[in-house]
C-alpha cells in the first residue's frame, strides 16, 4: 500500500469514526462546556479530514486542479480550526482560561474561519504539486505556519503543565500526539507529503475521542456499581462512629478518598452561621471558625439547598472566603448540602490544591450520594451525644438525690399505686423497726403500723385529689411527726411520697408557747377586769363632781382598758381554737350565720348601714364546731361594718362541688393588692385609706383561718381599693362516713 492510500484510508476511517463520535457526545450530554469544545474540535477535524481525503484522491486519480485546490481550501479550513479549537479544548479541561478567554479564542477562530471561507469562495490560488505516482505536495504560507505551531505550542506547553489537572491518561496522549503531529506537519514537508502528520493527528483524535467517551459513558456505566459499593463502604464507616467527633472525622476522610481529592472540611449550621467542626488534611487551627449564611460556597451551599463546583477557586470565586488562606491555595472545590427532614444541618466541602485535577459532573453525583449518609449519620451522632449527656445528668441527680435522702434524718418512703413501697431511705427503716432494708415492691400495709398511716383515708385522697398534698400527724411513744404525702408523677401520678418531719421540740415549744399566753392572758385578765369594775363605780359615785374634762379623761380610760380586754380575749380564744380538739357534730349553717348577724345587727344599724342574709334553703350541713364557728363568722360580720363607712353588709351561702361556699360582701374601702396576701396573718393591722387608723388588734382574720383551717376548709378573698371586699369561705359537706 502507497503512502498516498495509506492516508487516504486513515482519513475516510477519521471522518467516520469522528462523524460518529461526534453525534455521540452531543447526545450523551450537549450542556457541557467541554463537550460543546470537543464537538468544535471534531468538526473542525471532520472539515481537515474532508479536505484531505479530497485532495489526495483528487490527485490521486488526476482529478483536475480545481478539486484539488477545494480539498485543499477545506484541508486549511480544518486544520486552523483545529489547530485552535484543541487548544481551547485544552484550556477548558484543565481550567486556565480567563475572564476573557472564551471571547478572544472564538473570536479568534472565526476570524481564521472566515478568512479560510472568504479564500475558498474567491477561488484564489493554493500553490501545490502532484507527482508521477499521484501523491500530493503543498505548502502553507508562514504567516498560518507561525500561527498554527503558537497554538499548538501552547497546547503542548498547557496540557504538560497542567496534566494532574486531567482525568484520564488517554486524553493527555492524544492532544499531546495530535499537537505534535500537526507541527511535524508545518515544519517538514516530508512527513506531509508521507501524510505522517495527518495519520499521526488521526489517530489522536481517535484517542482523544476514546478519553472522552471512555470518561464521561464507559466509565460511569462500568464503574456504577464500583462506585456504590463505595459510598456503602462510607456510610457504613460513617455510621459505625457514635461520637460526633469521630463522626465529622470520618465523612471528611472518606469523601476526601471517595473524590480523590487533596483535603475536605466539615461545616455545621449553627442557627443563623456556619461553624467549621472538623477537617482532613487542612489546618486543624482553624477548626471553630464561624461562616455567616450566604457567605463563601459553604455559606451559599447551604442557602440555595444545592451542591455548587468552582474549578478555581482563587480565580472564580469572588465572595468570601470559606477559611483565611483558602484563596491561595484552594483550587477546584466542589461542596454538597447535608439535609436531613428538609433542614440543612452542614455543608460538606471536599478541596483540590491548585495543581490538583478538576472535579466533573460524576463527583458532583457522588458526593450527593455521600451527603445524606452523612447527615443522618450526624444527627444520629448529635441524639446520641444527647442522650448521653441527659442520661449522665440523670445519672448524677439521682447519686445526689440517692446522697441527699440517705443522708437526711427525716424519714422518706415512696409507695406506688398498689400501695407497694419504691423506696424507704434509712431514717425510713429506722422509724419501722426494720432489721432490713425495706425492700421494692413489699406492700406498704406489711411493714408499716396502721397507727402510721391517715386516719382518714377518704379525707386524705380527696385532699390529694384537689390539692395533690396531705398533711398529717404521726405520734410514737417518744416522737411526733408531720406527715406530707404527695403525689408522685405528673400529670397522672405514678405513686405517692411522704416526707416525715420531726416536730416533737416544736410541738413542746407550742405546747410552752400556749401555755404561758393562756397563763399570761389569765394572769391579765383578772386585774383588768377589777379595773373595769372600779372604773364603773368611781364613774357612778363621780357622776356628781365630775366636770367635762374628767368625764373624757374617764371615757377614754374605758375605751383603752375594753380595747385591752378585747385583745387578750381575742388571745385566748385563738389559743383555744389551735390548741384544742373541735367538739365535732352536725352543725346547719344556716341557723350560725343567721344567730352572726343577729347579733351584729345593732352595730351595722348605728353605722346606718344595711346588713343582710342570702341562705339557700336547701343548705346541708356540715361537720364541725358550731361555738367555733359562729365566732368565726361573727368575726367576719364585724369586720365588714368596721371598715365600710356607707352602703350594705350581704352575708351569702350556696353549695357548690360539695361544698357549702359562704361570702360576705360589702362596699366598704378595699384592700390593696400588697395587703391582700397578709391580711389572715396573725397580728397583722393594715391602712385602708379613707379611715383613720384602725384600733383593731389584728387578731379577728387570722382567728377566721384556725377555724377554717380546723374544719377542713379554705377562705380567700376578693377585693378592689373603694369599691369592697368579698371574703370566701368553702367548708366541705358533712359526710356519715367522718361520723363513724
Amino acid at each position: 500500500m502507497t503512502p498516498n492510500v495509506a492516508v487516504l484510508v486513515f482519513n475516510g476511517l477519521t471522518l467516520t469514526l469522528s462523524l460518529g463520535l461526534l453525534i455521540l457526545i452531543l447526545w450523551q450530554d450537549p450542556t457541557s462546556e467541554a463537550n460543546r469544545y470537543f464537538s468544535l474540535f471534531l468538526f473542525m477535524v471532520i472539515i481537515w479530514a474532508s479536505g484531505s481525503f479530497l485532495g489526495r484522491a483528487a490527485a490521486y486519480v488526476n482529478a483536475g486542479p480545481g478539486t484539488i485546490q477545494m480539498g485543499l481550501r477545506l484541508l486549511d479550513v480544518g486544520f486552523s480550526g483545529a489547530s485552535i479549537s484543541i487548544y481551547i479544548y485544552s484550556a477548558v479541561i484543565t481550567g486556565v482560561q480567563g475572564r476573557w478567554f472564551r471571547g478572544v479564542a472564538l473570536t479568534g477562530l472565526g476570524l481564521v474561519f472566515f478568512y479560510q471561507v472568504l479564500l475558498l469562495i474567491g477561488n484564489a490560488p493554493r500553490p501545490f504539486e502532484v507527482s508521477a505516482d499521484g501523491v500530493l505536495r503543498y505548502d502553507f504560507d508562514p504567516v498560518s505556519v507561525a500561527l498554527y505551531l503558537a497554538f499548538l505550542g501552547a497546547t503542548v506547553v498547557l496540557v504538560w503543565r497542567d496534566r494532574r489537572k486531567i482525568r484520564g491518561r488517554a486524553l493527555i496522549i492524544g492532544i499531546l500526539l495530535f499537537a505534535l503531529g500537526q507541527m511535524a506537519g508545518l515544519l517538514s514537508p516530508r512527513f506531509r507529503m508521507m501524510g505522517v502528520a495527518e495519520i499521526a493527528s488521526s489517530i489522536a483524535a481517535l484517542i482523544i475521542s476514546y478519553g472522552v467517551v471512555r470518561q464521561q459513558i464507559m466509565a460511569p456505566l462500568l464503574g456504577r456499581a464500583k462506585q456504590l459499593e463505595a459510598v456503602r463502604d462510607v456510610g457504613l464507616a460513617i455510621t459505625s462512629r457514635l461520637h460526633l467527633e469521630e463522626t465529622l472525622a470520618a465523612i471528611a476522610a472518606q469523601a476526601t478518598g471517595l473524590l480523590e481529592a487533596d483535603g475536605a472540611a466539615m461545616f455545621l449550621k449553627n442557627n443563623s452561621r456556619l461553624q467549621l467542626a472538623a477537617v482532613y488534611n487542612l489546618p486543624e487551627k482553624y477548626v471553630g471558625i464561624e461562616l455567616p449564611l450566604g457567605s463563601g460556597v459553604a455559606g451559599t451551599v447551604a442557602v440555595e439547598q444545592r451542591g455548587r463546583r468552582v474549578e478555581h477557586y482563587y480565580r472564580d470565586w469572588k465572595g468570601e472566603e470559606d477559611m483565611p488562606w483558602a484563596r491561595k491555595a484552594f483550587g477546584a472545590v466542589i461542596g454538597a448540602p447535608l439535609m436531613f427532614a428538609g433542614e440543612v444541618v452542614g455543608v460538606l466541602l471536599v478541596i483540590q490544591g491548585r495543581q490538583g485535577r478538576l472535579f466533573d459532573r460524576e463527583d458532583m453525583h457522588l458526593l450527593e450520594l455521600l451527603g445524606p449518609q452523612a447527615a443522618v449519620a450526624i444527627t444520629n451522632s448529635r441524639l446520641f451525644e444527647a442522650e448521653r449527656n441527659l442520661l449522665g445528668d440523670l445519672t448524677t441527680a439521682k447519686e445526689r438525690l440517692e446522697i441527699v435522702l440517705t443522708g437526711t434524718e427525716n424519714p422518706v418512703v415512696a409507695i406506688d399505686r398498689q400501695f407497694r413501697i419504691m423506696f424507704a431511705n434509712p431514717a425510713a427503716v429506722g422509724l419501722m423497726n426494720a432489721s432490713d432494708d425495706l425492700a421494692v415492691g413489699t406492700p406498704l400495709i406489711e411493714r408499716v403500723p396502721r397507727s402510721y398511716l391517715p386516719q382518714n383515708a377518704g379525707r386524705a385522697l380527696r385532699d390529694l385529689k384537689r390539692r395533690r398534698v396531705h398533711v398529717y400527724e404521726i405520734g410514737t411513744q417518744e416522737r411526733t411527726y408531720l406527715c406530707h404525702v404527695a403525689e408522685l408523677g405528673k400529670p397522672r401520678a405514678v405513686g405517692w411520697v411522704a416526707v416525715l418531719n420531726d416536730v416533737t421540740q416544736l410541738k413542746e415549744l407550742d405546747r410552752l408557747k400556749s401555755q404561758m399566753v393562756q397563763m399570761t392572758s389569765h394572769d391579765l385578765k383578772n386585774p383588768l377586769q377589777a379595773a373595769m369594775s372600779y372604773l364603773e363605780l368611781l364613774n357612778e359615785d363621780g357622776e356628781a363632781v365630775f366636770n367635762d374634762d374628767m368625764r373624757e379623761y374617764l371615757d377614754i380610760i374605758w375605751a383603752q382598758l375594753t380595747r385591752m380586754y378585747r385583745i387578750i380575749s381575742g388571745i385566748l380564744d385563738l389559743e383555744r381554737v389551735q390548741a384544742g380538739t373541735p367538739a365535732y357534730e352536725l352543725c346547719a349553717v344556716d341557723d350560725v350565720l343567721r344567730h352572726a348577724v343577729e347579733e351584729m345587727g345593732a352595730q351595722a344599724q348605728s353605722k346606718g348601714l344595711d346588713l343582710r342574709l342570702e341562705i339557700d334553703c336547701t343548705l346541708p350541713p356540715v361537720l364541725g364546731d358550731a361555738q367555733q364557728l359562729g365566732q368565726a363568722f361573727i368575726n367576719l360580720v364585724e369586720n365588714a361594718i368596721k371598715f365600710t363607712p356607707q352602703g350594705s353588709v350581704c352575708v351569702a351561702a350556696v353549695v357548690r362541688n360539695r361544698h357549702v361556699v359562704i361570702e360576705v360582701r360589702d362596699t366598704g374601702v378595699g384592700i390593696s393588692t400588697e395587703e391582700q396576701p397578709r391580711v389572715f396573718e396573725r397580728f397583722y393591722r393594715g391602712q385602708q385609706q379613707g379611715l383613720a387608723r384602725s384600733s383593731c388588734s389584728g387578731l379577728g382574720l387570722s382567728l377566721v383561718k384556725a377555724v377554717v383551717d380546723r374544719h377542713a376548709g379554705e377562705i380567700s378573698l376578693e377585693s378592689t381599693p373603694g369599691k369592697g371586699t368579698t371574703v370566701f369561705v368553702m367548708l366541705p359537706i358533712a359526710d356519715e362516713n367522718e361520723l363513724e
